[in-house]
């Protein structure tokens, strides 16, 4: 069953019907579902959209849907088996919608939100990591990923759902989360870099991060951070994505400089 994959299926209406309210779709949108499963989400969607595309990944849960619409003569729905990691998005403007596999969707997300070619997204996963995904400076979630959402795109956290909304009920409470894309250039690749870099020590100052990342002397770093404006002695879970994205400018300009 689609369980190994991670997914444990919503059989609660009313949270789907609410999942589906927050996308705000209508006749001429396009739509990608990841790990439709039984199709719960997937037999709302399909009577309002232009188009429906499902991805999933397990080949008894395939057939059943291919079955369902199939019967149903419906013909706005195209099911694809593949892992949605390795599908190849087209450049067709879309909106997704899932109920997202939890040993996979953050890997899914980051996938997803530096494409252009998306308005709005609809995602249910676990709580705690809906929670980093929207986290802001100065939380105990805010973190890497939280940057890397804020990047690319306005997040807003909607609802929780019971694990009794499930079949099986996990272990977990869940979270929905509403993305809205931003429409970001992929930014310098520095920029990632660092952050990642800055929150894997995440006690270290911005200082002494800054220092050891890029190999510049501290009396130079240290007028990098004060020409963003900011102290020293700040640690990164204070730095805003702005904050962070003022620092690789100046580390850009530094190294032009020295060049």
């Amino acid at each position: 069953m689609r369980q190994k994959h991670g997914q444990n299926f919503l059989i609660d209406n009313n949270i789907a019907a609410n999942i589906i309210k927050a996308a705000n779709l209508d006749s001429n949108d396009n739509v990608l579902e990841i790990g439709p499963g039984k199709g719960i989400l997937t037999k709302l969607i399909q009577p309002k959209v232009n188009k429906l595309t499902a991805v999933e990944i397990n080949e008894t849960l395939f057939q059943q849907l291919k079955h369902y619409f199939s019967f149903h003569n419906v013909v706005n729905v195209e099911l694809i088996k593949k892992d949605f990691l390795k599908y190849d998005i087209d450049d067709i403007e879309r909106k997704f919608v899932s109920n997202l596999p939890y040993n996979v969707g953050t890997a899914i997300i980051q996938r997803i939100l530096p494409l252009q070619n998306w308005t709005t997204a609809v995602f249910m996963l676990q709580k705690e990591v809906i929670a980093r995904l929207a986290a802001k400076p100065g939380s105990k979630d805010y973190g890497y990923i939280s940057i890397f959402t804020s990047y690319y795109a306005n997040a807003e956290i909607l609802f929780d759902v019971s694990p009794k909304c499930f079949n099986p009920p996990p272990k977990i409470v869940s979270s929905v989360i509403k993305l809205k894309n931003k429409k970001a250039q992929y930014p310098d690749d520095v920029f990632f870099d660092f952050v990642k870099y800055a929150f894997s020590m995440r006690r270290k100052t911005i200082l002494n991060s800054l220092c050891s990342f890029c190999n510049i002397p501290k009396n130079n770093v240290s007028k990098i951070i004060e020409n963003c404006g900011l102290n020293v002695l700040l640690r990164p879970d204070k730095l805003s994505t702005f904050d962070f994205l003022g620092l690789t400018k100046e580390i850009k300009k530094y190294r032009i400089c020295r060049a």
